[in-house]
């Protein structure tokens, strides 16, 4: 497999050979119904979780919670795509409100860093899903460290790659209405619920971009298990709740295209994705990731180049 994947030269390609394309790009306002829905469930789901022993509230989060938050999650980043509604602003304030239950203020961070993602994909010190030279070379491709990197990815994804992202997060009425508007839910949560559904949201949360089948997402979507060029696609049933997420190589060819229709992009281009990785498992990649001696932080394309700080 070639080493190269151009997607603004793919998009050209796919647009001159299906013209109909054209026709899925564009917001999905459905999708905000799907979002709401999930964002009611989990904070009813925190609520039942008062009533559960320790043991019965980890349960809960990891076959239940971790399901839910991951669909949240997947509807934020259609979000920061703008394919929910046409104006930005309304795409910003509705990731805000369904992020809610996640009890962190991520719904604007996330919209910069992985736009950057998008604008920079796979340099260093921009994208902030390359990990960092110090934590390849004391990560390796031992087994343990591999399954102590993993079980620590919420921190490492959410915390500290940003810190080596050279465009910064700005500080601006958006980021503060996300942090206040999660310390009024900490608060409504403590008083009328308790510790144990604000520990079920939090674990949900870890899970849903941890050690769990649904966090393998961001193993599997850049990280070259089969040697080649660090995008891959997914398209088992958990698809279903992540707005088909899975549809990695897709939707990095069109951005613009809302998620639930992806799967019509590939039906009418499959000759541009017929011979491309595609992950057969979530749960097998995490397996994989661990234990195969080929495959370390390091295993896809990346660039190191001396980007300018911004002003």
């Amino acid at each position: 497999m070639s080493q190269d994947l151009n997607h603004k030269t793919r998009r050209m390609e796919i647009l001159r050979a299906e013209p109909s394309v054209r026709k899925l790009v564009g917001p999905d306002g459905a999708t905000a119904w799907f979002g709401l829905g999930a964002m009611v469930l989990q904070f009813a789901l925190a609520f039942l979780a008062v009533r559960l022993p320790w043991w019965g509230n980890l349960l809960l989060a990891a076959f239940a919670g971790a399901f839910v938050m991951h669909a949240i999650n997947c509807v934020v980043h259609e979000c920061t795509h703008n394919l929910i509604f046409r104006r930005p602003r309304d795409n910003k304030a509705f990731a805000l409100l369904i992020t809610l239950p996640s009890l962190l203020p991520s719904a604007v961070a996330f919209r910069h860093y992985h736009r950057l993602h998008h604008s920079s994909f796979g340099v260093r010190g921009m994208d902030s899903d390359v990990a960092s030279r110090w934590e390849v070379r004391n990560v390796g491709r031992h087994p343990f460290r591999k399954l102590l990197w993993l079980l620590l990815l919420p921190i490492s994804y959410a915390a500290l790659h940003p810190l080596f992202v050279r465009r910064r997060l700005p500080i601006d009425s958006w980021l503060l209405a996300n942090i206040g508007s999660i310390a009024l839910v900490w608060a409504a949560m403590l008083w009328f619920a308790g510790w144990p559904a604000v520990a079920y949201l939090l674990v949900s949360t870890y899970l849903s971009v941890g050690p769990h089948p649904v966090g393998a997402h961001i193993l599997q979507e850049h990280i070259a298990f089969d040697g080649g060029n660090g995008m891959a696609s997914y398209y088992g049933p958990i698809n279903l709740i992540s707005v088909n997420l899975g549809y990695h190589l897709e939707h990095h060819d069109l951005p613009n295209v809302a998620g639930r229709r992806l799967p019509q992009l590939r039906r009418l281009a499959p000759q541009f994705y017929s011979d491309h990785y595609r992950h057969p498992s979530r749960t097998l990649g995490l397996w994989h990731f661990v234990t195969n001696p080929g495959i370390g932080l390091d295993s896809r394309p990346i660039t190191d180049i001396d980007v300018p700080t911004q002003a």
